[in-house]
């Protein structure tokens, strides 16, 4: 007998299968999506087809191409930079590049079309410098949706891969050098092979967050796939069309999801380095070069939309508009998602952990939160439609409205962000080794003053930390909200997203930074994690 055998206490099936049935309970609003098909929508698809899904899908497909470039060149060139070499400022730039994770996409969007509309400074200083207004870049364009989402999201790609070249150190590069090969060749041929896994699940995290973008590119006013979805349901008012549209979304995801393992799976991986490796300092003009190209990333990432923010906010301090009652409704929405995130994800811990790695209730678990990579739009949609039929096959259900009160949007949340607190319950029971609870047990410790006393204070840190992370993804959250939310029942990301589709950036700014306070408390939280 293994002494994992000697441990694990085997599952019962009505407990196996309790974890499925949550599992599904939390895919119901995706699968569900499904059975729209059998409503046929003859008076909206021929239009679809003809005059908005061509367009979409090529907007969709050139964004994600072009977003993978612009977000894998700082990435991979900051991460190898900070991992292999010394540079004026190196220290700082290693936890300040992460900072624009902070700023929701959306935010990030309507500053910079502020800062280059028609009445900007910019535009107005390029027409007295005698530049044709046609001349100036145009920013609500797919480029331009690619470079404000590059912005925010390279980080993923920083974190991921600078901790790969850390974890791999110079061996392969010196190996590589040894055998003739120069700098950049022997990068391309030896280094960046090695880190592919990491490269790939940052990639992929870009990309799937892209897909899932509905601010950003409603600001910018490029059609995707994403606003298809919700201009199906509001414009042609057409709820089973566009469940058939967003379940067309799925496939997408799950092919991008497919391609991301199949990459991961080809990379060469290496075990970790005992000692980091060395850097090389950068003399001259080389080492501020990467310190003029890392402090210009993080001006236009961070600091330019967080300054813009703050002097909007300061010009309109006169009649800044009311967000008590959206802060309100916010905080209400989110604390309640965390909280019940949190309870699945320990149910599906404790029972994956009683299992002794049970494959089945691992399953269940993984497959609960695949919810992450389906947009919020689908999700939205999924959960009405799931509702819907609902109500009309019960009259009592139908007594209660869901559909139109919050349990529609908790039910797209809590199937989206269940894999974030899943992860970070997971992350805290690593620390709770059996040999603890075994030592409390024979000093005979009884079974309440264990869970006080060696349990809970060791889960603690790993569970505030879900908590945070799903109460944080919740408050930024968009799509969903605006899409599933009562009437009237705003948040703080509804307010900014109502302000912006006006052109009122003033009034937008204000609740935009409270979100991009909130947003800090994560990026607080990778930062500490690299120290």
């Amino acid at each position: 007998m293994t002494p994992a055998s000697a441990v694990a206490r085997p599952v019962p099936w009505p407990a196996r299968g309790g974890a499925w049935l949550l599992a599904a309970l939390l895919l119901a609003p995706t699968l569900w999506l499904a059975s729209a098909f059998a409503t046929p929508a003859p008076e909206v698809w021929p239009h679809l087809f003809a005059e908005v899904l061509p367009l979409a899908l090529r907007n969709t497909l050139a964004l994600l191409g072009l977003l993978a470039v612009f977000a894998l060149l700082p990435g991979v060139g900051f991460a190898w930079a900070s991992a292999r070499y010394e540079w004026p400022g190196r220290r700082f730039f290693d936890w300040a590049l992460v900072l624009p994770l902070a700023l929701p996409g959306y935010v990030v969007a309507f500053v910079y079309v502020g800062l280059t509309d028609y009445a900007s400074v910019l535009q107005t200083t390029w027409r007295a410098l005698g530049g044709a207004p046609a001349g100036f870049p145009e920013l609500r364009s797919v480029p331009g949706a690619a470079f404000v989402l590059a912005l925010v999201m390279y980080p993923y790609v920083f974190l991921l891969v600078r901790a790969a070249f850390l974890r791999q150190g110079s061996a392969a590069m010196d190996a590589a050098r040894m055998l003739g090969h120069g700098p950049l060749r022997s990068f391309f041929r030896a280094v960046l092979p090695m880190a592919r896994p990491a490269l790939v699940a940052g990639l992929s995290l870009v990309l799937l967050e892209a897909l899932a973008d509905f601010g950003a590119v409603s600001i910018l006013g490029v059609d995707t796939l994403t606003t298809s979805v919700y201009k199906t349901w509001y414009a042609l008012f057409s709820l089973p069309a566009a469940a058939q549209l967003a379940f067309s979304m799925v496939v997408l995801v799950g092919l991008v999801l497919a391609l991301e393992r199949w990459g991961r799976g080809r990379g060469a991986r290496s075990g970790p380095q005992l000692m980091p490796p060395p850097r090389r300092r950068l003399r001259g003009w080389r080492g501020w070069a990467v310190t003029a190209a890392a402090a210009l990333t993080l001006v236009l990432g961070f600091v330019l939309p967080l300054a813009r923010l703050l002097w909007w906010s300061w010009r309109a301090r006169a009649a800044l508009p009311e967000v008590g009652e959206a802060a309100i409704n916010t905080a209400l929405i989110a604390a309640a998602t965390a909280l019940l995130v949190l309870v699945l994800a320990l149910v599906f811990s404790v029972l994956a952990r009683r299992s002794g790695g049970d494959r089945g209730v691992r399953a269940a678990g993984f497959v609960a939160g695949l919810g992450y990579a389906v947009p919020g739009t689908v999700l939205a949609v999924g959960a009405m439609w799931l509702l819907v039929s609902l109500e009309q096959t019960s009259s009592w259900l139908g007594s209660l409205a869901l559909s139109s009160s919050l349990v529609a949007v908790l039910l797209a949340l809590s199937a989206r962000f269940l894999r974030v607190g899943h992860e970070a319950t997971e992350t805290a029971f690593l620390a709770l080794r059996p040999s603890l609870l075994e030592s409390a047990r024979l000093l005979a410790v009884p079974p309440l003053s264990r869970l006080r006393r060696v349990v809970l204070p060791l889960l603690r840190p790993g569970l505030v930390a879900g908590l945070l992370l799903v109460l944080v993804e919740a408050v930024k959250e968009l799509p969903a909200t605006l899409m599933l939310r009562p009437f009237g029942w705003d948040t703080l990301a509804v307010r900014v997203y109502s302000h912006t589709t006006e052109g009122l950036w003033e009034q937008a700014a204000w609740p935009a930074l409270w979100l991009v306070v909130v947003g800090l408390v994560p990026v607080w939280w990778l930062v500490r994690a690299q120290d």
